[in-house]
């Protein structure tokens, strides 16, 4: 009986590995081209029962995971100009995923809390999971594309370049949540995408001159 149910596991394994094989690469780019499309995506499948929910695309958070944690896991530590894409599975370590959940995760967090905050809405389990959705398909390409860029351009374009050219990114696929969510125009849907590295960039700045300032003043 138990060696039955141990096929029975593997033959469901098999079926699954198949279906994201088959669901990526259609998933990578309708995410990458269409973002509006994948939050409209995610508002449409939201009235489905849960078994029926992202039977076309390959679920949010997989797609997250696939996508975005798992080749930062890989590549964000190798940047090295010995570096050898066979080495990376080397790098996938149990310390590596968590660290790149978490670091990947923050902004995803940022907007999330921010789009709730503009909505007047309190935070809540319930209301935060279609937005938890959205911002997967969302967040996953800018950060395939910030992965991509510093295993393949960090020699020629610069770590400080790829960071600003992965901020732009992000703020670019955000704007359309915005857009969406708040009911507004693309272009001011960018800015609010944009407020939170502002403020970031504001509080960077005076942290460090606040530093120097007191290391020259030693």
């Amino acid at each position: 009986m138990d060696f039955l149910k141990i096929i029975q596991s593997l033959q469901d394994l098999v079926y699954e590995i198949v279906v994201w094989a088959l669901l990526l690469p259609k998933t990578i780019v309708r995410a990458v081209l269409r973002p509006d499309l994948m939050t409209a995506y995610v508002n449409q499948e939201w009235g489905k029962e849960p078994e029926e929910q992202f039977d076309e695309y390959l679920s949010p958070t997989l797609f997250f995971l696939l996508v975005a944690v798992l080749p930062s896991a890989m590549f964000t530590w190798m940047t090295d100009a010995s570096f050898a894409p066979n080495s990376a599975w080397a790098q996938l370590t149990e310390s590596n995923l968590i660290t790149s959940t978490i670091t990947t995760t923050i902004t995803l967090l940022i907007y999330l809390v921010w789009l709730e905050w503009l909505n007047k809405r309190p935070l809540r389990r319930s209301g935060l999971k279609r937005l938890f959705f959205i911002q997967c398909y969302l967040i996953t390409p800018p950060q395939l594309i910030y992965v991509l860029l510093v295993f393949w351009g960090m020699n020629t374009i610069g770590f400080y370049n790829i960071a600003i050219i992965g901020a732009l990114l992000l703020i670019f696929y955000e704007a359309f949540a915005f857009k969406d969510e708040l009911k507004v125009s693309w272009w001011k849907g960018l800015g609010y995408a944009a407020l939170p590295y502002l403020v970031f960039t504001i509080i960077s700045a005076v942290y460090y001159w606040l530093f120097v300032s007191f290391s020259a003043g030693v």
